[in-house]
């Protein structure tokens, strides 16, 4: 006969005997108690031995976290850029070795992983990378110990930011919600007009109305002699030499138009997107990826440089480290938000203007992530008063409110006044001001005492 006459008669054997088995195993199955008795016995055994072997799983995976981590706390990594870069062409190099070797070596490949992710400039970047490439085990492995750390630095954040020589600091709060409330007490006494602290914010959007009237930096009204235009778009202007670079370095160089140079980009219809539909969050989102990037590119600067001065006051330092991340993550979230047809239409525009300039955007900006962004820009973000007389279509997006007599000139979010705790106008203990900008005044109109709550009243 042929080899494949062989062939197919030697499988119709083995069908025809699996079949028969199955016909037999079901019979037994339902007919014979002790069999039925047997089944189930063996199936708890299984079961038994798989939990056991998840124990003995997660008891391993524990100890080789705990044991990267301490590995990690007593690693000196480098600080210049070829350092950083060399060490992690090494860490990389001998990870991916161990993985070749092999699902038993899979579990000291974590430790050079991470200790790359450590010194590379763009962590969520490289997670990503990592999510495609690493072996599942591994990658959730890296991927826990990434989260311990981040919780590690929760934990200290509160003991640096604000600085202690402020006066003030965050606290939980006690409430009925399972959402922990964050909000501003006093660590020292203040007297009736005492100024507590003035803050520039941390993300901030002129109203789209009054791009060509007002600083897009500060939201100062614009003087027509000394007003500093974008030298690559006509679309934002600024008060002054200083403010042009602060927001050109952080957030404008990768959000401009650049319709000087182009006849049309993306970047020009997500500008007539926030116009059209009179929304500042998108823009103040965009900004926020982009001040992220800025951070990793100021600290891979500030690497190189002796930090005198920081070294002098380690709270100081400790509190420069913190990411915009690291900010954002910690403000209280607002409202739950779901997807809609907007959302999804910003986060397209979004991810097209920010494409070529924030590594890994398309990946990092999901659904999930751009609703809680929106959710805490909805819960902590305040309206910039003014005094001028502005005729502009009011905007719908949620804000804390201090004066409803005229139309503010944006939204901004701070750092630290975010945390300021609603209250009644007879139970408010400082006042909000603004002068001319968006920089906010804290000022006592009560005594405080050290463990007060700083409360403000806005609507």
């Amino acid at each position: 006969m042929k080899p494949t006459t062989i062939a197919l008669i030697s499988s119709a054997i083995v069908a025809t005997f699996g079949i028969g088995y199955l016909v037999y195993f079901d019979q037994k199955r339902r007919t014979d108690p002790n069999f039925k008795k047997q089944l189930k016995r063996e199936r708890k055994k299984a079961s038994k031995a798989a939990k056991v072997s998840q124990e003995k799983e997660l008891v391993t995976v524990e100890a080789l976290v705990k044991n990267v981590l301490e590995i990690i706390n007593k690693e000196n990594f480098p600080e210049t850029p070829e350092a950083k870069e060399a060490y992690f062409m090494e860490q990389v190099s001998m990870g991916e070795t161990l993985c070749g070797q092999g699902e038993a070596y899979y579990e000291q490949s974590v430790e050079p992983f991470y200790k790359a992710l450590r010194v590379y400039p763009a962590p969520l970047e490289l997670i990503m990378l990592y999510q495609k490439t690493l072996p599942e085990k591994v990658f959730r492995i890296v991927v826990n110990i990434m989260a311990l750390e981040q919780q590690k630095r929760q934990a200290e954040f509160y003991n640096h930011f604000p600085p202690p020589e402020l006066g003030v600091k965050f606290q939980e709060l006690p409430v009925e919600s399972d959402k922990p409330v964050r909000g501003l007490t006093a660590t020292k006494d203040f007297a009736v007009e005492d100024v507590l602290y003035t803050e520039t914010p941390f993300i901030a959007a002129l109203h789209p109305q009054l791009e060509t009237t007002h600083c897009n930096y500060c939201m100062r009204v614009l003087d027509e002699e000394n007003k500093v235009e974008c030298s690559n778009c006509d679309q934002v202007e600024f008060c002054s030499t200083q403010c042009e670079q602060a927001g050109s370095q952080n957030y404008h160089v990768f959000m401009c138009t650049n319709n000087k140079l182009e006849p049309s980009t993306v970047a020009t219809e997500f500008s007539n997107y926030t116009k059209a539909t009179n929304l500042k969050y998108p823009q103040m989102i965009a900004q926020f990826l982009s001040i992220m990037v800025a951070d990793e590119a100021k600290k891979n600067q500030d690497s190189v440089m002796v930090a005198d001065e920081a070294k002098k006051n380690k709270d100081s330092e400790k509190a420069s480290t913190y990411t915009a991340w690291d900010h954002i993550e910690r403000f209280n979230a607002g409202k739950e938000l779901v997807p809609t047809e907007e959302s999804a239409h910003e986060i397209k525009l979004i991810k097209a203007l920010l494409a070529s300039k924030v590594p890994g955007i398309d990946e990092f900006l999901s659904d999930d992530i751009y609703l809680l962004l929106k959710s805490k820009l909805n819960k902590n973000s305040y309206e910039v008063p003014t005094n001028e007389d502005i005729l502009i279509e009011k905007s719908n997006e949620p804000t804390r409110v201090l004066y409803t007599e005229k139309q503010g000139l944006g939204s901004a979010i701070y750092k630290i006044s975010s945390y300021i705790v609603p209250s009644e106008l007879e139970e408010a203990n400082v006042s909000i001001s603004y002068d001319k900008t968006n920089v906010i005044t804290v000022t006592a109109i009560k005594d405080i005492q050290s463990g007060q709550q700083i409360k403000a009243f806005y609507q």
